[in-house]
């Protein structure tokens, strides 16, 4: 599967938007759930898009998700979410640790310099602040960041960015976090 900018969805949405979904696991009220790559084609910024491409084509299979790629955070609104789905985001992050590691957050626990500085218009903790205003994805959210190199600037050559831009142990915990929070839902 190749991502398209914008919309690289593996298995159309199953689900009418009004429809109640429900885990035939446990009962529990579920929903879709959503895996977007936030980012840019530049430079570190990368991370979020090169990440889900690969994850999208590592959960094919899945009739539950829609992997996609997004330019800014306030574009998971061109998909039809409802209150029962669930998010999770995977962004590039700085200052978090060596390059790869990856951190998982809840909106609330995303880094103060995240929530203010931002590359994609309208922030990350801004949009999340909506959504929960708006009262969607009631069922979770959840953002991986993964730390880009120190020197990952807009102009950095694509050779030292490889997808995903992890090494071979951080792209496996990343594909675990995500079947982790799939299979959670």
């Amino acid at each position: 599967m190749t991502c398209e900018k914008m919309s690289c969805e593996n298995k159309p949405r199953g689900n009418a938007p009004g429809a109640a979904v429900t885990n035939a696991a446990d009962g529990r009220p579920g929903g879709h759930a959503y895996l977007f790559g936030l980012g840019s084609p530049h430079g570190g910024d990368r991370l979020g898009w090169l990440a889900v491409e690969w994850l999208g084509d590592a959960l094919r299979e899945r009739d539950d998700l829609t992997v996609a790629r997004l330019d800014q955070p306030v574009d998971l609104f061109l998909h039809a979410v409802t209150p029962r789905d669930r998010l999770l985001l995977v962004d590039a992050m700085r200052g978090q640790g060596p390059p790869g590691t990856l951190k998982v957050f809840a909106p609330a626990e995303l880094p103060t310099a995240a929530a203010r500085l931002s590359s994609h218009g309208l922030d990350l903790a801004s949009t999340l602040a909506l959504v929960e205003a708006l009262g969607l994805f009631r069922a979770g959210i959840r953002i991986i960041g993964i730390e880009m190199p120190a020197e990952a600037g807009h102009d950095m050559p694509g050779r030292e960015m490889t997808a995903p831009g992890l090494d071979e142990a951080q792209a496996r915990r990343l594909h675990a976090a995500v079947l982790g929070w799939l299979d959670a839902g």
